[in-house]
């Protein structure tokens, strides 16, 4: 699995989920800048699902009826961050994603909910 890191996507996150053994591009380290659109077109070229913390990718994507992607939308609290990082790392090793799946993720804490896109 390939995740691409929008470029506001907390490093610590970044650099938990590389240790664990993800294969994880940040936005910030190789295209600093680019608009959420640039994003969205890396991510569905690279065959990657998208991490980020910006709602407004949800509302990009359904607003332009995107799909052909899988994006995963963390909400937390400062002092969540690091049960927040443990329950991103346990879905990805134990959901079988796909880049193409089609689905939008919010993930918080206690919470997974998945909708299609």
């Amino acid at each position: 699995m390939r995740i691409l890191a929008d470029e506001g996507f907390n490093g610590k996150f970044v650099n938990q989920l590389r240790t664990s053994g993800f294969s994880v591009d940040w936005i910030l380290e190789q295209h600093s800048g680019i608009s959420d659109d640039e994003v969205i077109e890396i991510e569905r070229s690279n065959k990657q699902i998208l991490l980020t913390e910006d709602k407004d990718f949800g509302e990009w994507v359904f607003a332009h009826k995107v799909s052909g992607l899988t994006i995963i939308l963390l909400r937390y609290l400062k002092e969540e961050s690091d049960s927040m990082i443990e329950t991103l790392n346990f879905f990805l090793e134990n959901e079988q994603l796909s880049e193409h799946s089609n689905e939008f993720i919010v993930m918080t804490k206690n919470k997974i909910r998945r909708r299609r896109i």
